[in-house]
């Protein structure tokens, strides 16, 4: 029985969102993706490219993994196979650690000790963007419609002296347009539609609203399992009566705490079946299900794609069917272990949400554990209170703890192996167990009474 229950998809346009910042997938997997994402019948990838693009501009962005030109290239290639519709992202406003981060680009940060938001009153700011956006037109110019710019959270707008004094002027408003303005128009010259986030504006006049919906539509966010209780039917009215036209953005996945192993399938099924209704019913240009691997590049990776991949596909029915469907959602591991969508998740899947299970559990036990440790007198200096019983009781459940650690560690990297660099697994699992290793020796030679 088909999960897919209507003959017509309620929202048209029905895409997924690749966050490549964390955990990104091997070259392989990246392409095999999409067939997944065919399977689950969505046609937009979002892709937030970030340091696994092969940037030639500034090659400094690259990490260690990032794709080559022509992984991209084959991407792009499938994608169009597919009918799938490719649509790029690059920051240019908030949250472009990636470049700010370095030494080269440092004096374009908003305030000296953020390195998050860009300064838009200096004006290598923008050429910095604009030549990241045209690197990423060169590979991807004639196979897409779309181009998304961000320009979200950027919190530190209007602190730099200059920017200061430009608010004082004329207000935020007209400061975001007058960075972001020239960017859209560039993009829009090029025959591509910009896109940007929707957070900023929220609270614009509707001049500058008006202004900037004639330059580009806005996607506006919500990962909350009822999105609308903070981005209320009464901001997207301000879009719409300010002619903006509105994509809508939900979550699949990296939207239930910055460091969870496991997303909250209900949260997620909530917040996207919401997004579905409300996309059908405002007949908004489309909707994505986003699927972030941080909260922001400084931040360890939240949960992965791949012991996600059951989200993913119910986002997809979600927004096909316009509701959620107590049928689909007891069909989905079935669904995940035969056919197509059985050769590219199957037991893999299977193994990778197990060991992200178990490793979420094994970390839910650290406060019990600490609480042990506290109950011990010694610890404060009362050495004429030491039972060794319950020294020795401590220790046991210490050591039990991280041996049981290190093997989920392993166990959670053995299921990911090929389908994510064994660098970034490594890196995943450290930011796991890294904390409990350190406190380890200081552990043990308290428990010794020393």
């Amino acid at each position: 029985m088909s999960m897919f229950e209507t003959a017509k998809p309620a929202v048209k346009v029905r895409g997924i969102h690749l966050d490549l910042k964390g955990l990104p997938p091997t070259p392989k997997r990246l392409i095999e993706l999409l067939d997944l994402l065919a399977t689950a019948r969505i046609n937009c990838v979002l892709v937030e490219w970030e340091d696994m693009y092969p940037w030639a501009t500034y090659p400094e962005l690259r990490c260690a993994t990032a794709y080559s030109r022509a992984t991209v290239d084959r991407f792009l290639r499938r994608a169009g196979e597919l009918g799938i519709e490719v649509v790029p992202l690059v920051q240019s406003f908030g949250h472009m650690e990636t470049v700010l981060c370095r030494k080269r680009f440092a004096h374009l940060r908003e305030v000296p000790d953020h390195v998050g938001d860009l300064c838009p009153s200096r004006p290598e700011s923008g050429a910095v963007v604009l030549a990241m956006v045209e690197d990423v037109l060169r590979t991807h110019e004639g196979r897409i419609t779309h181009f998304h710019l961000g320009g979200d959270e950027a919190w530190t707008l209007g602190s730099c002296p200059t920017c200061r004094r430009a608010v004082q002027r004329r207000g935020k408003a007209a400061l975001y347009l007058r960075h972001i303005v020239p960017l859209l128009d560039a993009v829009a010259k090029r025959g591509v539609r910009p896109i940007l986030w929707d957070d900023m504006m929220r609270d614009w006049p509707q001049k500058a609203l008006r202004e900037l919906g004639a330059r580009t539509d806005l996607m506006c966010w919500s990962y909350r399992p009822a999105p609308f209780e903070k981005l209320t039917p009464e901001i997207l009215d301000r879009f719409a009566r300010a002619g903006v036209r509105i994509w809508g953005a939900s979550a699949f996945k990296g939207a239930d705490g910055p460091i969870v192993d496991v997303c909250n399938l209900e949260n997620r099924l909530a917040n996207m079946a919401a997004w579905s209704r409300a996309a059908r019913r405002r007949e908004m240009a489309g909707l994505v299900a986003t699927g972030w691997s941080r909260y922001s590049t400084f931040c360890a990776p939240c949960e992965g794609l791949e012991p996600s991949l059951d989200a993913l596909v119910l986002g997809g029915v979600v927004m096909w069917n316009g509701r959620r469907s107590s049928r689909s959602e007891k069909a989905i591991d079935g669904f995940l272990s035969r056919g197509r969508a059985g050769q590219l998740a199957g037991d893999r899947f299977a193994r990778c949400r197990a060991a992200s299970e178990q490793l979420a559990n094994w970390r839910g036990q650290f406060a019990n554990h600490l609480q042990n440790l506290q109950l011990l007198p010694q610890l404060a200096g009362e050495h004429d209170r030491v039972n060794p019983s319950a020294v020795r009781r401590v220790r046991t459940q210490w050591d039990r703890y991280t041996r049981a650690g290190k093997e989920r560690g392993r166990e959670w990297a053995k299921s990911h192996a090929g389908l994510v660099p064994k660098l970034w697994v490594d890196r995943y699992v450290k930011s796991r167990l890294a904390l409990v290793e350190r406190m380890d020796p200081v552990v043990r030679g308290l428990v010794k009474g020393k």
